[in-house]
């Protein structure tokens, strides 16, 4: 890898961890003014960042694509919960990206725990993870 392609990479790394900090400070505090937009991006910015091998731009975009896609997922699922019980549980395996980096795992197991029928118990070897799921039982 090139010195520019690395340092290209480096760039678009922290740009999209900078703005993800900055969504979720905006998410947490649920005010867009001046003040606390300024406000989450000095923390954005000044906050350590992890010391993990970089994922590339297009793997972080897609897991950032996964979970906001998993949104709608997530309150069609509560809906679903709410009017028809789930007692069925079970243990799956649901395939990982297998990056090394801190991001994208965190991005993943927020998508699967984003819904409340599955939560992320644990990341195996391989780089998939081990899921608790609710499910209905079959009707006979």
């Amino acid at each position: 890898m090139t010195g520019h392609s690395l340092r290209l990479r480096r760039a678009a790394s922290w740009g999209l961890t900078t703005g993800f900090r900055l969504g979720l400070w905006l998410l947490l505090t649920a005010d867009v003014g001046r003040f606390n937009l300024i406000a989450g991006l000095t923390l954005a910015v000044v906050l350590p960042r992890a010391r993990s091998r970089l994922a590339s731009p297009g793997l972080l975009l897609h897991s950032l694509w996964a979970v906001l896609l998993s949104i709608p997922q997530a309150y069609a699922e509560a809906v679903t919960m709410t009017l028809r019980p789930h007692r069925l549980e079970r243990f799956t395996s649901l395939k990982g990206s297998g990056s090394q980096s801190s991001l994208v795992v965190f991005l993943e197991v927020f998508r699967i725990t984003l819904t409340p029928l599955t939560i992320a118990l644990g990341r195996r070897p391989d780089g998939n993870y081990l899921v608790h799921e609710l499910g209905r039982e079959q009707r006979k």
